[in-house]
């Protein structure tokens, strides 16, 4: 397996699961990244790992492993080339299996790339985004309590329009649990949008709000 970082030497569950990924995928490169990484994990909260083999196709190990769970990216050398713009996910990641140093290096390249801003998209397709909110906000309005093709539309909104809120102020979108807690501290009132349009049984008038919250960025 290499030489073991600190952390693999210390954490018996975390040894286990890189064992795991080392036999299983012939992962030579482990890295672990999210809230276990980062130190604000809960007792129940998921190991995410990155594996890096030599070759091999793309895959993903999402399982129970002596109790806890394990959600870890396999992928082989040539994904991770110069290719941190696409792994922001691994942002203040430790790579606890390094022999040739390619997951310090990953995480390196995330974090590079998280300090550039993300490329923008062109205006066409912005302009498509505001009049898709639009036209979802009708058919929402215009269903009753029984439509549930109406319901799955407030959902697919309701869940687009996070990440769209990002794309608009030309922001990465680091997932929910992030982007929740930047709006909570750079933007009240959106996170307050959110929270109002989110809560459940929440009323049409609290979904056009905040649509138009976040088309204003």
């Amino acid at each position: 397996m290499g030489k073991p970082s600190e952390a693999l030497a210390n954490d018996p569950v975390l040894a286990e699961l890189v064992n795991e990924l080392v036999t299983r995928h012939g992962c030579h490169t482990v890295v672990l990244y999210g809230s276990r990484a980062l130190g604000a994990a809960a007792p129940e909260s998921d190991w995410d790992m990155l594996g890096i083999r030599a070759e091999g196709e793309a895959t993903r190990d999402a399982r129970l492993v002596d109790g806890v769970f394990l959600d870890a990216f396999i992928v082989p050398e040539k994904d991770v080339a110069f290719a941190g713009a696409n792994f922001l996910h691994v942002r203040g990641g430790v790579a606890v299996l390094d022999p040739r140093g390619l997951g310090a290096r990953l995480v390196a390249d995330a974090a590079a790339a998280l300090a550039r801003p993300p490329r923008g998209l062109p205006e066409a397709e912005i302009q498509a985004r505001r009049v898709w909110c639009e036209k979802m906000l009708g058919r929402i309005r215009r269903g009753g309590p029984t439509d549930v093709e109406a319901h799955y539309r407030r959902a697919w909104l309701l869940f687009d329009l996070l990440e769209l809120y990002f794309v608009l102020r030309h922001r990465h979108f680091l997932g929910p649990k992030e982007s929740f807690r930047w709006l909570s501290a750079e933007d009240p009132a959106a996170h307050a949008a959110f929270s109002a349009a989110l809560a459940p049984g929440a009323p049409v008038e609290a979904i056009e709000a905040l649509v138009l919250r976040v088309l204003s960025g």
